[in-house]
């Protein structure tokens, strides 16, 4: 049995009941150092120790061996936010499918968060990813609403500028370390997000302005 569990934006109070559960009762755990240490945070004390870990970056090929010598255990994928959204789910059910059962269990996505935090209403809404890939932007700035999962190449600044390139209204919102103690939530039209001198892996929200 393999679940993917998303253990929401960052901070472990975002983290669901039953992705706890699931984690603590797993024979195995797989995810990013940094997912791995909040899950020490939220496990009782020591009892991470009892588990098998595997840190995941970009070890994808290790990984698949790992988890086919694994198969018959308890394993436990966990992501960041919703594992469904732009994350690992699509992977483990792709590969592994065919082998053993796949549970898939959601949390609070980055973008969820920062709706929340800015106070908007997620209907509508067009989400898409920069993930390492360069998005259609003539196809997104068709939507009045949007959500852009950004990476390294492709932040709010590259963003607001392919807004200003083509002459659109939008106003922004932009999410960086969102969760933490750190938390960066930002607004503004595309000049002003391009005065800030640099940005951490963000969600950018863009709202198209109406026309007077």
């Amino acid at each position: 049995m393999i679940s993917v569990v998303g253990i929401g934006p960052g901070n472990i109070f975002y983290t669901t009941v039953i992705a706890i559960k699931i984690i603590s009762e797993a024979n195995i755990i797989i995810g990013g150092k940094r997912n791995i240490d909040a899950v020490n945070e939220i496990l009782v004390q020591g009892e991470i120790d009892s588990k098998e870990i595997f840190i995941l970056g970009s070890n994808f090929d290790e990984l698949e061996s790992y988890i086919l010598e694994n198969i018959d255990k308890k394993i436990c994928v966990i992501a960041s936010g919703d594992p469904n959204l732009y994350g690992i789910a699509n992977y483990i059910e792709r590969n592994f499918e065919k082998l053993t059962d796949i549970e898939v269990h959601s949390g609070i996505s980055s973008v969820q968060y920062l709706f929340s935090r800015i106070k908007i209403n997620m209907n509508d809404l067009y989400i898409t990813s920069c993930h390492g890939r360069l998005p259609d932007f003539d196809s997104i700035f068709r939507h009045e609403k949007v959500a852009i999962l950004t990476d390294t190449e492709i932040g709010p600044k590259e963003i607001a500028n392919e807004v200003i390139k083509r002459g659109y209204d939008y106003l922004f919102y932009v999410g960086e370390n969102m969760s933490y103690d750190d938390e960066g939530i930002y607004s503004g039209l595309p000049d002003d997000i391009l005065k800030k001198d640099k940005y951490g892996l963000s969600v950018v929200v863009l709202i198209k302005r109406e026309v007077e």
